[in-house]
């Protein structure tokens, strides 16, 4: 097993040889994961296993493991997300040849025999990430029933009367018809 990711290679070439890198990469060095985080301290352990399937295709592996720093879309405090993720990758020249995959593997388009190995951390870590992450009912700050409960908040300062919000453009249409 390799631990130095290079940059870039040729994932059939990897294949071929049956190269497996196992490692960890800081978050903050993924730069398409920092917006959907809180924070980029951490990292990420993985595992690329490049081989070929019985069918001789060329399959990627990849295995992460992380702890996220994600927002709360409830309480918009800090929610902790463990990810554990494992994809089947087959190596892909065009659409006509992903359709033709098994439905237990993924298809990773190839362009140019070249692949950004760390994309493939940074893709399964973004593909973990939850739509709207939220803490449990019970560990969220915001209590749901206190909320629901509540109902509408009530603006003291409101009075029966509706207040119009372009009553004061009256005025200036009733001053030009007298300056006229």
């Amino acid at each position: 097993m390799l631990s130095l990711l290079p940059d870039f290679a040729d994932p059939v070439r990897l294949c071929a040889l049956g190269k497996v890198y196992d490692g960890k990469v800081p978050l903050a060095e993924l730069p398409r994961l920092a917006p959907l985080l809180t924070s980029t301290e951490g990292e990420a352990a993985f595992v690329l296993a490049f081989e070929l399937d019985a069918d001789r295709r060329p399959v990627v592996m990849v295995k992460v493991k992380a702890n996220l720093a994600l927002q709360c879309q409830r309480c918009l405090g800090t929610l902790r997300q463990a990810v554990d993720v494992e994809s089947r990758l087959a190596v892909v020249a065009g659409p006509d040849e992903a359709e033709r995959l098994p439905d237990d593997v993924d298809p990773l388009l190839v362009s140019e025999g070249r692949l950004e190995l760390r994309s493939l951390i940074e893709d399964e870590l973004i593909l973990a990430v939850p739509a709207a992450p939220t803490h449990r009912p019970a560990d969220c700050a915001v209590s749901l029933p206190k909320v629901n409960r509540a109902g509408p908040a009530e603006d003291p300062s409101a009075s029966d009367e509706a207040v119009h919000p372009f009553a004061a453009l009256a005025n200036w249409k009733s001053d030009s018809k007298n300056q006229d």
